[in-house]
């Protein structure tokens, strides 16, 4: 015996009890990595994983709840889309392995692969795919097939006649069925109309303008854009007081090319209209209103600009901004800053950013997302949709091109 095992034997233990001791805590120790992970143990900042996305395609116009399964999923995760072809109204976590999300496809959505995201409030964004597949959205049902007439019973032979036959009456054949009426196939909804442009006022501008057209027409909606085959004329802001009614702030370069170009009003379902603007080489008429107060400084230059927001830990803090201390969003000397009572809290590098957006779920905030990951939520001080999305246009602008 060696002087170990005598020593464990002294003490009334042998070899074999040390061991059977070292498996049993060796087994707890596996149960407990084992555990379902606990939602108060993930934080904000932990970078999601995505391992099954259920169901994983839809079609055209689509209207679809989808359940993704993996990990890391921390309180206020939510998940988005970078293409306009898949909307997502809602997205719930259920657990810190499980989210829910509404999607709807655009009817015009052409077929093949788009990126849903999954973000923790300031984590790297994970990615997965989900396909738009050919097809329809609401199928008519088959038309029940129509009942056939049974065969008429064969008639019976002839006895033969007795030396007093009674002719009896043939029996009378079967009656026939009537056929079901075939049910109606339902009406396809109505695809919804696109927009219309009735008039631009000024129709024309001159070079080196920055003023305000005022767009009147019908169909107009929330996230309507405009742009211009005019490369010389830049959309500073598009706001969308009613259905008949936009105005766009605009900024016309002083090299741009005189002429006639088309104007494009995009609703967000992909249908647009064209209309004709021109600019003119010498000058143009009084704009109606008076030019917006709020323009991006030119990248590199020392102007500095302002914009009120409030700074968000995740876009569904926006419930809970009442009470919360009003920030500005300070662009200048290539970087945008976020102040509180003159108070630097974060300093952005314009090189550092890759993405500025709203969010495809909270409409009234937006994100600026690093090329590292990090990422910043926002909303305006207003908490209007519109506003969130001038004030998105507004910081592009201040971007490296």
């Amino acid at each position: 015996m060696m002087r170990g095992d005598i020593s464990w034997a002294k003490k009334g233990l042998s070899s074999r009890h040390v061991f059977g001791a070292l498996l049993i805590c060796l087994a707890a120790s596996l149960f407990a990595l084992a555990g379902p992970q606990a939602n108060s143990d993930i934080p904000p900042d932990a970078t999601p994983q995505i391992q099954q996305i259920d169901p994983n395609q839809a079609v055209p116009g689509a209207r679809v709840t989808v359940v993704i399964q993996g990990s890391n999923f921390s309180g206020g995760a939510y998940v988005s889309s970078i293409s306009s072809a898949i909307h997502v109204e809602s997205s719930k976590r259920v657990s810190a392995t499980q989210l829910e999300a509404q999607l709807s496809v655009s009817v015009s959505a052409q077929p093949g692969t788009v990126s849903l995201l999954v973000s923790n409030p300031a984590s790297r964004t994970a990615e997965t795919a989900f396909k738009i597949v050919a097809g329809q959205a609401t199928t008519a049902p088959a038309t029940p097939p129509e009942n056939v007439e049974p065969p008429k019973p064969a008639a019976p032979d002839t006895p033969p006649e007795p030396s007093a036959p009674a002719t009896s009456a043939p029996p009378a054949g079967p009656t026939v069925p009537i056929t079901p009426a075939t049910p109606p196939a339902p009406a396809t909804p109505a695809a919804p109309p696109g927009p219309e442009v009735a008039t631009i006022e000024p129709p024309r501008v001159g070079l080196g303008f920055d003023m305000d057209l005022k767009i009147t027409g019908k169909n107009f909606v929330q996230g309507t854009k405009v742009s211009f085959a005019n490369p010389g004329i830049r959309v500073m802001g598009v706001t969308s007081p009613s259905s008949t009614e936009l105005t766009v702030h605009i900024k016309v370069a002083r090299d741009a090319t005189p002429g006639v170009a088309s104007l494009y009003v995009v609703n967000p379902d992909d249908r647009e209209v064209e209309a004709p603007f021109e600019v003119t080489g010498k000058g143009a008429a009084t704009p109606v209103t008076p030019p917006s107060p709020a323009s991006p400084p030119t990248p590199g230059s020392t102007d500095t600009q302002r914009y009120d927001a409030y700074h968000l830990g995740n876009p569904g803090e926006i419930v809970q901004v009442h009470g919360r201390v009003k920030g500005a969003l300070v662009v200048s000397a290539g970087t945008i800053q976020y102040q509180e009572d003159g108070k630097t809290l974060i300093n952005i590098s314009l090189s550092d950013i890759k993405e500025i957006k709203t969010s495809s779920v909270f409409t009234d905030t937006f994100h600026i997302t690093l090329n590292s990951g990090k990422t910043f939520h926002f909303a305006p001080t207003s908490l209007h949709p519109s506003d969130a999305r001038n004030l998105v246009d507004s910081l592009r602008q201040a971007l490296p091109h």
